[in-house]
């Protein structure tokens, strides 16, 4: 049996997300104007943050996948952007990271190919 939802828990769910997007357009635009870089930096963030968070079903098309995975490198690469701006080595720690996490992404999944062999 499903169940329908009412007029006023939509209106309500719609008002939340309404007032959640407005909030943080807010605080991106009070970063943005005490610095450039703290605005850009916190929309970057929440770009990263939502790739990680939000995995596509295991039986998701491709595209999903490639959608998620444009959206963690344009966020990580936005940051990159600020962290170069700021201070050029924390930028240089940033790509040094990126390229860790693409080693330690290719050695875990050799390994996890062979378990399934």
């Amino acid at each position: 049996m499903t169940t329908q939802r009412t007029s006023w828990a939509l209106a309500r769910e719609a008002a939340g997300l309404f007032l959640t997007a407005f909030g943080l357009l807010g605080v991106l635009v009070a970063l943005g104007a005490l610095h450039w870089a703290a605005g850009l930096s916190a929309a970057m963030a929440g770009l990263l943050t939502a790739g990680i968070l939000l995995q596509p079903h295991p039986d998701a098309p491709r595209w999903a996948r490639a959608v998620r995975a444009a959206v963690c490198i344009t966020g990580y690469g936005g940051l990159t952007g600020c962290a170069f701006a700021l201070c050029i080595p924390l930028g240089w720690i940033g790509v040094s990271l990126a390229v860790v996490l693409v080693g330690l992404w290719l050695t875990t999944r050799e390994h996890e190919d062979e378990e399934t062999a």
